[in-house]
């Protein structure tokens, strides 16, 4: 079961990123001068960003799994996240040896989809699950969680020094509010998101929803690649 709606949801999604980063690599280049790591405009921006693309994982999951679940075609989308939370790492390490990625967004919904088997059945607790996850992310920190190998749960007494960090807590809490909305929808047949959108610009945002792994992957390269030639 496929929406327009949420294809143009995580489109949205999709577009800001595209704003966000490219602002980022202007900065990168030294063109603007951007605290992204304390300015509240860029932070809340890149909250709802991440927010956005969360949500959407956790909607699509509960509609791609409403007649159960494929076991193959669920593993298949593992390995295509997996190779591409790699790659991400990879490209990371050798641009921003120092700050490389170790725990993004790409790593966090690798996880998260696994984590997010059990609730599955879980229907109407998702959101009590969901809102409870959200505050122990958001309020609890404890130093045992500053240790490298437990960076990936959150709860941190501080933002570890990285170009990306989605851990699982506050965030997984917004995929299990995703996978609410998501079977809500199925069970309520709301037909209405499945149809096309006639809002201008409606079918962009539903192309760039559809493509949003293979437009994280390419546009940044594609970003600095430019940028580097006009710059130079």
């Amino acid at each position: 079961m496929r929406l327009s709606a949420l294809d143009m949801f995580r489109g949205a999604a999709v577009l800001l990123m595209l704003v966000y980063h490219f602002c980022f690599d202007l900065n990168y280049f030294g063109v603007v001068s951007i605290r992204f790591q304390t300015d509240p405009l860029w932070l809340g921006l890149r909250a709802v960003i991440v927010g956005g693309f969360v949500f959407a994982v956790g909607a699509s999951l509960a509609l791609s799994t409403h007649n159960g679940l494929n076991p193959r075609r669920f593993l298949r989308r593992q390995i295509i996240l997996g190779v591409s939370a790699g790659l991400v790492s990879l490209g990371t390490y050798l641009i921003f040896p120092l700050t490389w990625v170790v725990f993004g967004v790409l790593h966090f919904i690798f996880v998260a989809r696994i984590l997010s088997l059990p609730f599955l059945r879980l229907h109407h607790l998702n959101p009590a699950f969901g809102v409870l996850f959200l505050l122990v992310g958001l309020t609890v920190q404890h130093p045992v969680f500053n240790h490298p190998w437990l960076h990936w749960l959150g709860m941190m007494t501080h933002k570890p020094f990285t170009e990306d960090y989605v851990p699982i807590l506050p965030w997984f809490g917004v995929l299990l509010l995703g996978l609410y909305i998501g079977q809500s929808i199925h069970r309520h047949r709301l037909s209405i998101l499945q149809a096309p959108s006639s809002l201008p610009g409606s079918g962009i945002l539903s192309w760039l929803g559809r493509h949003s792994l293979l437009i994280y992957l390419l546009h940044q390269p594609l970003f600095m690649g430019v940028l580097y030639l006009l710059l130079r």
